[in-house]
């Protein structure tokens, strides 16, 4: 009675507020919560407050005690907290909650759940911004059907099914979403979604042709092939004396890798309780020594996660029941007993493999080529042996696995390249050579390596990185290290496969030498190739003294022979040094070149 009247005095609290105020009532609002113990009296919430003093004046000339914090419990409708304003996780027309601090975090969010009405939107976004408690399947008092901040529910079967959707139903609250689910899918009589090319299983309700080891011995497996999806049933007529329905097919895993594994993914769906499991196929293998198994109720497609296994053959066991025990009950034959099943199978299980792909560029699988620097990389992040190497994967495989500069990470150190040659390069360790010319107009380099060519033809020359993962520049220099002249440089290619890859041409004289310097735009890039390219030059006369590729020896090339002095650029003997030696052969081919 004490609550009615309360309730009406709350509904009243726009008319009480004109009233005279009293000793009781100037103590509303004060800064203390209503659902707290505390001294003196009035809380924070001047119409809760107003309508609990009118009933007890003592909770606002005395103390706000346990009593006055039970009727604004029970009775302060539109209060942060207050069982009153009805469940955080269920829409109702008065605004706030009954749990002040999932409450207050959802209207941080939505401030019209506090301030004008807790909505559908409001009960949802309770789902994630209130975590709620864990909760189990079965011991969880509350109905599957209706929210509620313990996670779980207290029907076993339609709560391990929506949690095998959504486990954060049992690890936190079961929200307005895990309602939902389990009003879609908890229901009797569901029928597994099968593919339009699904095979039906052969044997009929109540036949035991394809049992060979397990409850009703006799006939055989049945033949499945990989990633083939069979639709089954499990189930016997009520008069029958058969046993529970077991279900037994064959399957072969290849290996087309040669490694000896093949990675699997079992997915089952079952509307009766039931489970299925892959044993080895010599003999009749305990169901316990499965290497994966996977069980469903209600529909619900399971999905093992990718596991590898020897390559060979195998067995599919299927039953009702809960794995490992065979069974299930009575599942009488009708449409509703249905279950699919489908075993799907990859290779690359040795990711981490020297006949794999480069560490040092992405690739659609995962692993890559240096086993000690893959198993480092995928020590940090699993995506990268059991999805994908990607970007990130390359990026710290240039972090774990190389620890200092390429050799050709500076002009001087420039490694040779041949005309038609190409060489795979990786630029994730090196440097940036700061004395060098600038690269184009439009585009710096990042970080650079070094290459060089003695031009044995004259004509034009192409260097390019098509193919390139990752956005490279070229710049092509002649002279010394120490005083290198841009001839060419280019960015982006237009005609050139990979990310932004480069291409340029120049035109190279007899004898000349030219730096080719190659890297990322930015980043620290990884692994690409370079190639040196004729793309219209002919051969330099044989005349080892003509350095300017003139036809002639004489002063001009003298002059190019100082210029090299104590390196290969004026080498005319092919020792691959300049020195005195180089003069003296140059004197004597003095003259037009033979």
């Amino acid at each position: 009675m004490l609550q009615s009247v309360l309730q009406t005095l709350l509904a009243l609290t726009g008319c009480l507020a004109l009233l005279p105020t009293s000793g009781a009532v100037a103590q509303c609002p004060t800064t203390q919560s209503c659902l707290t113990v505390h001294s003196p009296g009035g809380c924070d919430s001047a119409p809760c407050c107003l309508a609990v003093c009118t009933i007890d004046p003592t909770c606002c000339t005395a103390s706000w005690d346990a009593g006055c914090v039970a009727f604004a419990n029970d009775s302060c409708v539109g209060y942060c907290g207050a069982a009153a304003s009805g469940s955080c996780f269920a829409a109702h027309a008065n605004p706030s909650c009954d749990v002040g601090s999932c409450c207050a975090a959802v209207c941080v969010i939505d401030p019209f759940c506090c301030a004008t009405a807790w909505d559908s939107t409001c009960a949802q976004t309770a789902g994630f911004a209130c975590p709620g408690t864990p909760g189990t399947c079965g011991i969880t008092p509350d109905s599957c059907f209706v929210p509620h901040i313990q996670g779980a529910c207290n029907d076993t079967s339609c709560c391990n099914a929506v949690c095998s959707i959504d486990p954060t139903c049992c690890s936190q609250s079961w929200d307005a979403l895990c309602v939902f689910t389990a009003e879609k899918i908890c229901q009797a009589g569901c029928i597994p979604n099968a593919e339009t090319d699904a095979r039906v299983e052969v044997e009929s309700c109540d036949e035991r042709y394809n049992d060979p080891c397990y409850v009703a011995l006799g006939g055989k497996p049945e033949a499945l092939e990989p990633g083939v999806q069979v639709i089954g049933a499990l189930g016997r007529s009520p008069s029958s004396l058969n046993g529970p329905d077991v279900d037994v097919y064959a399957i072969t895993l290849p290996d087309p890798d040669g490694d000896g594994l093949a990675k699997v993914e079992l997915r089952f769906s079952s509307s009766p309780s039931a489970w299925a499991a892959l044993v080895p196929g010599s003999g009749c293998a305990p169901v316990t020594t499965s290497v994966v198994h996977a069980a469903s109720s209600l529909c619900v497609d399971t999905i093992t996660a990718q596991t590898c296994v020897p390559a060979g053959a195998y067995r599919l066991v299927v039953s009702g029941g809960s794995y490992p025990a065979f069974g299930g009950g009575d599942i009488v034959c009708l449409n509703s007993n249905k279950y699919t099943l489908q075993l799907f199978v990859a290779q690359n299980c040795v990711a981490c493999s020297p006949n794999g792909p480069s560490c040092f560029v992405p690739h659609p699988t995962g692993g890559c080529n240096l086993p000690s620097c893959c198993t480092a990389v995928c020590a940090g992040d699993p995506f990268c042996c059991e999805a994908s190497w990607d970007s990130d994967c390359v990026a710290l495989a240039a972090t774990q696995c190389v620890a200092a500069p390429p050799a050709n990470d500076t002009c001087s150190g420039a490694s040779p390249i041949a005309l038609g040659g190409e060489s795979v390069f990786n630029s994730a360790r090196a440097s940036l050579e700061l004395a060098q010319p600038s690269a184009c107009a439009t585009a710096t380099f990042a970080r650079d390596v070094w290459f060089v060519h003695d031009a044995a033809s004259t004509g034009v020359l192409e260097v390019q990185t098509c193919g390139a993962w990752f956005d490279t520049v070229v710049a092509v220099y002649r002279g010394s290290c120490k005083g290198l002249v841009q001839v060419a440089c280019n960015d982006n290619a237009p005609v050139c496969a990979g990310v932004n890859a480069s291409r340029v041409e120049f035109d190279a004289a007899c004898g000349e030498r030219y730096y080719l310097r190659v890297g990322p735009k930015s980043g620290q890039g990884g692994e690409a190739t370079v190639r040196l390219l004729d793309a219209g030059s002919i051969a330099c006369p044989d005349c080892a003294g003509d350095l300017n590729g003139s036809g002639a020896v004489d002063a001009q090339d003298i002059t190019i022979l100082l210029n090299a002095w104590d390196q290969a650029g004026g080498d005319v003997t092919g020792d691959g040094t300049t020195n005195a030696q180089d003069i003296a052969a140059l004197l004597n081919s003095w003259g037009p070149c033979p």
